[in-house]
């Protein structure tokens, strides 16, 4: 059983999906946690089955909600071992469709946020030798048709990840890559576009659909990063298409 006993940790984006998953199963290893979200019923529902969690209301698109959620954090947990930013949105638009409002949301939610976040949580995780976790996306480097404004943000979050290595050596910064997943962000796709997308994605080679992970698999591997005292910096984690069972295989010769 991984153990994180007194691990004092804020993870931001906690009402649903991956970072709701790794709120809770760092809580069961023995990590005390903040939960924070726009979603307080959410973060109600998730703390009454967790010891030693507690949530805070926050928009990471407000810069006031991002300075406050570090500084109660701060003051709940006395101090922050680490900070996970899981707060994002995603959307999906025909680049020509998408609007200034789109493409504003996205990067205020995605990079802006991560920003500000980052920067309140600098001073604390320097007097723990602390650990940020950035969650960035597989689909960087090979945009998904449908997602342009979507991985632009992450390219720009992933390069921040960097920039923050370079300029404070002493932060360990972790950029955990994400591959397919079976988060919520589908919930609010317009269907036809879907449809359309889906079939465009397998038609092209991307990696979506029956593949994906579950984000509890995903969590599941985040925490492990959180309870390591490494110093881990990029981690990429894919669903495996080839996760099968060995006696179908043709044996190689020699074996």
């Amino acid at each position: 059983m991984l153990s994180m006993k007194d691990c004092r940790i804020l993870v931001v984006g906690a009402s649903a999906g991956i970072g709701r998953a790794v709120g809770m199963q760092a809580a069961a290893a023995g990590a005390r946690v903040v939960l924070a979200a726009r979603r307080v019923d959410l973060l109600e529902e998730a703390v009454q089955s967790l010891a030693g969690a507690s949530f805070l209301q926050c928009d990471v698109r407000r810069a006031d909600d991002c300075l406050r959620v570090v500084s109660d954090a701060v003051e709940i947990l006395g101090g922050l071992d680490a900070v996970v930013f899981a707060a994002g949105t995603s959307p999906l638009s025909k680049f020509y469709e998408a609007d200034a409002e789109l493409w504003r949301t996205v990067f205020e939610t995605n990079v802006i946020g991560a920003a500000l976040v980052s920067q309140a949580a600098l001073p604390h995780l320097q007097l723990s030798s602390g650990r940020l976790l950035l969650l960035g996306s597989s689909s960087v480097g090979r945009p998904y048709p449908g997602l342009v404004p979507y991985v632009a943000s992450k390219a720009a979050l992933h390069e921040m990840a960097r920039g923050l290595r370079n300029e404070y050596p002493w932060l360990r910064v972790t950029l955990f890559v994400v591959g397919p997943t079976m988060t919520g962000f589908t919930d609010s796709w317009d269907q036809e576009l879907i449809g359309e997308m889906f079939a465009r994605w397998e038609a092209e080679g991307y990696p979506a659909g029956a593949a994906a992970m579950e984000v509890t698999e995903m969590a599941d591997q985040i925490v492990h990063v959180l309870a390591s005292g490494s110093r881990v910096e990029d981690v990429h984690v894919m669903p495996d298409p080839f996760n099968v069972d060995p006696a179908t295989l043709v044996p190689l010769p020699g074996a």
